[in-house]
């Protein structure tokens, strides 16, 4: 009887998870963004023709925008566009059921966390299922798993992992899978790549007693993991798999650099201090360290997680990555785990997830940042929840009136706030947040296949960003076709070569095209006075985003040649 309330609660909360996660996924978000149109065309390429949008044969590494894309989600998305088609639906459905799967895994990861607890409230099933529901209903989780996020799904492989190395604990063969999982996940998304390697660390240091015992299959999940890997740190060191780090590391910012550089020439002209100590002391090499340290506590910021600090299309408005009423449980739990930490290697090793959570994202720009520290989850689903356990138990102690209202104030201000945030999110993010989240560009490229047999080519601006593969995508162009026309030319956001069918992408300020019937598609300020608007996109708020345009015949400019 036990066993089937278990199975019937784990199957309720998965049910509201799903409930959250896959209604609506096509429309809320508002649109796809550009990286997510990129991983469903090339899954849409490979299914058809084995080769991504450069026409390379089934790549370990995508070069997309020359971010070089981790390769798992994209290969994941090929059978959801085979059942599903060339839709939205298809490209957002493996991170929304991931997510799921990422709900009933960190119940059994919970529970086995805990399995050598000697700690009644830390054993107790309660524990295991308050941490999923928090994060079925956890509004950073819901934001991620509703978008074809990488890091949503190598979250998952990070909490499979963990589970299935605590089960190696007892049954070495279980050490092997967990390995595999985890390196999955280093080639899933980038930040696992310092994630996992730090993880697998403070899981050694606190359990080596007990792998000790598992040490045949402790050699072949080693040889296994380093098999998987191996590949993908060799690309590292090579210069395209530099370059999604040179995109977003701070270490390509010279400015940092520079700073030293000014600091080390003054001790030289004044001769203050010796030059060997003045070289020591402003080393450029030090000018990053503040910058990561800055980095890394920014996440530790209470702005960061109970705020609108972090972008638009991070978050509801209004509505910051957790529930303002989780704060005190948080540090609530915080403080039951720590009194019971040298006992408990499950709290250990959840404050080692917790503190390395960020160190991936420390080195990187645009701070603090969500998507890279999306494996803070879910150890603030386990510290609120051992906050809000240990809270009830303070509460069964109480008068009867006391207790409660208690209840009646806890249950009220929880259900208060997710309606709240389901309200924000399902409502006002599609219509706030549409620009954010490049609304429009599917809408005009509806509006150009309507009359674009009308026109000898369609010119389209590229400060609408990497706007070829918005209209690869929504035209659902041919990837076979689209190859032998040339591919992709380059990923970069300001790559004015891309071409394919009469379609041509470009700054339109630079053209010059005689006797062509043409139709652009630009923004306001590129609209010549002398053009005709034929279709203005408007965002969901209202306000105008892209315009369709003609112009005469002859558009006086600095070029004289339009070229692939």
């Amino acid at each position: 009887m036990k066993r089937y309330r278990e199975v019937l609660l784990i199957v309720i909360i998965l049910l509201v998870a799903t409930l959250l996660r896959l209604p609506k996924l096509s429309a809320i978000p508002p649109s796809l963004n550009a990286d997510e149109v990129a991983i469903g065309y090339n899954a849409y390429s490979i299914l058809k023709t084995g080769k991504d949008e450069f026409g390379s044969k089934f790549p370990l590494v995508f070069r997309s925008f020359d971010d070089y894309k981790m390769p798992v989600y994209v290969y994941l998305t090929v059978p959801s566009i085979a059942v599903f088609g060339l839709t939205d639906f298809a490209v957002r459905f493996p991170s929304a059921f991931f997510g799921v799967l990422s709900v009933l895994l960190t119940y059994l990861l919970v529970k086995e966390l805990f399995s050598f607890s000697k700690n009644y409230e830390l054993r107790t099933k309660n524990l295991a299922f308050l941490s999923s529901l928090l994060l079925a209903l956890s509004p950073w989780h819901i934001q991620f798993s509703r978008s074809a996020y990488e890091a949503n799904v190598a979250l998952f492989f990070i909490i499979l992992g963990v589970f299935l190395l605590l089960k190696g604990i007892r049954s070495g063969q279980y050490l092997v899978l967990g390995i595999i999982s985890l390196a999955l996940s280093v080639w899933t998304y980038h930040s696992s790549r310092v994630f996992v390697p730090l993880l697998g660390i403070g899981f050694i240091a606190i359990y080596w007693k007990e792998l000790l015992k598992q040490k045949k299959y402790v050699w072949i999940s080693g040889i296994i993991g380093i098999c998987m890997v191996l590949p993908l740190l060799l690309m590292s060191f090579s210069k395209e798999g530099q370059m999604r780090a040179m995109g977003v590391s701070i270490f390509s910012n010279a400015q940092l650099s520079q700073r030293f550089s000014r600091w080390l020439g003054d001790d030289y002209r004044d001769h203050s201090i010796p030059q060997f100590i003045a070289t020591g002391i402003h080393n450029r090499r030090f000018a990053y360290i503040p910058s990561i340290i800055k980095g890394y506590l920014e996440h530790y910021s209470p702005n960061f997680f109970f705020s609108e600090v972090v972008l638009e299309k991070y978050h509801a408005p209004g509505v910051g990555l957790l529930y303002v009423w989780e704060l005190p449980f948080v540090l609530y739990g915080v403080f039951v785990l720590l009194k019971l930490f040298h006992s408990e290697p499950g709290s250990k090793l959840l404050f080692w997830w917790f503190l390395i959570a960020p160190v991936a994202a420390s080195v990187t720009e645009q701070l603090p940042h969500p998507v890279r520290t999306l494996v803070f989850l879910p150890t603030f689903q386990v510290f609120t929840a051992v906050g809000v356990l240990s809270f009830i138990e303070k509460l069964k102690t109480q008068k009867s009136l006391i207790r409660v209202s208690g209840y009646i104030c806890l249950f009220f201000i929880i259900g208060l706030s997710l309606l709240f945030y389901l309200h924000q999110y399902f409502i006002h993010l599609p219509i706030e947040y549409s620009s954010a989240w490049q609304y429009g560009r599917k809408e005009a490229v509806e509006e150009v296949k309507k009359i674009q047999s009308q026109f000898d080519m369609v010119i389209v601006s590229t400060t609408l960003d990497v706007p070829h593969i918005f209209f690869l995508y929504y035209l659902q162009y041919d990837p076979a076709t689209y190859i032998r026309e040339g591919g992709t030319v380059s990923g970069g956001f300001n790559e004015d070569k891309n071409a394919f069918g009469k379609y041509l992408f470009k700054p339109i300020k630079s053209l010059q095209i005689k006797d062509k019937k043409i139709l652009y598609v630009g923004m306001n300020f590129e609209i010549p006075k002398e053009a005709t608007i034929i279709k203005t996109i408007y965002y969901k708020n209202g306000s105008e985003a892209f315009y369709l345009f003609t112009l005469p015949t002859i558009l006086k400019a600095e070029n004289s040649n339009v070229e692939k």
